[in-house]
């Protein structure tokens, strides 16, 4: 009977069009799913993210959930298309873009505290914020062929989750964080971003090895690790960072320099790609 009326209490998953939701037994499928853009994080798919967490964290029969993105990438970050709503507003006041940015850190926050492991299936690029989301997760299992990096710093933007120093230490995280560079999966398993590295056809089959295991333990006994395990990071100042990292990143997005003025001159007049290439030309023979 009270399985029954679990059941009945269950939120169905909308029909999403940028995730795609799959229970299988005691497991919970998201795939990022926006392949003809990498995956990007547009307002839609934060939004979807958000609901499909909200239903997993009431479902009682899901155990773990598995994190990935379709196509050949995890997800290439937020969305830097004007119109998507994933990059924070340009020309607004700081009130708008605290309420922008605060958003994304609260989407992200909800797999932090979500009461079931969170396992990310790192199939490709994994960038920028992508690369945070990767990071704010439970468990993260590398494909060989991804790459992981927080390029922002060179198109003008903030991080809007400041979690690479707890994950790598302070010397690497300086050095990807005030260059922008990217590194292979080998590299983010040795510095600790990720736990491991599996042969890329392996990748599922590995998480779903590590998640039938979660489903064999007492769910309170991984909750309350869970939760150990994260308020040990938040007693060493995780939290605070967030709260101090937004102010300075509400405050670097409203500056402005030739170089963020040249990358939105060029998005402007000849799109995204263009700017982008642009942006990455300028450190091809670095």
């Amino acid at each position: 009977m009270q399985a029954a009326s679990r059941a009945r209490e269950r939120r169905q998953p909308l029909p999403f069009e940028c995730l795609t939701y799959e229970r299988k037994d005691k497991t919970c499928y998201l795939t990022l799913n926006r392949p003809d853009k990498l995956n990007a994080l547009n307002a839609q798919l934060m939004a979807e993210l958000r609901e499909a967490l909200d239903i997993i964290e009431l479902d009682q029969e899901i155990r773990v959930v598995i994190l990935t993105g379709a196509g050949r990438a995890f997800s290439a970050g937020f969305d830097l298309d004007k119109d998507s709503g994933g990059a924070p507003p340009q020309g607004e006041d700081p009130d708008v873009r605290r309420r922008h940015l605060q958003s994304h850190i609260d989407t992200f926050m909800m797999v932090w505290n979500l009461s079931k492991p969170v396992i990310a299936a790192v199939n490709g690029f994994a960038l920028a914020g992508a690369c945070e989301l990767v990071q704010i997760c439970d468990i993260k299992i590398a494909s060989d062929r991804a790459v992981l990096g927080e390029p922002e710093i060179r198109a003008g933007v903030g991080l809007p989750l400041l979690i690479t120093p707890f994950s790598i230490g302070l010397a690497r995280s300086k050095e990807l964080l005030l260059t922008g560079d990217t590194i292979d999966a080998h590299e983010a398993a040795r510095l600790g971003m990720v736990s491991r590295v599996v042969p890329h056809d392996n990748l599922m089959a590995e998480c779903e090895k590590i998640a039938k295991k979660i489903c064999l333990l007492f769910p309170v006994g991984v909750n309350m690790t869970k939760v150990s395990v994260n308020r040990a990071l938040e007693g060493m100042g995780f939290l605070s960072a967030i709260s101090n990292n937004l102010e300075l990143m509400i405050h670097f997005d409203i500056s402005s320099e030739p170089e963020q003025d040249e990358f939105n001159k060029i998005s402007d007049k000849q799109g995204l790609k263009a700017a982008l290439n642009w942006r990455d030309a300028r450190f091809k023979d670095l």
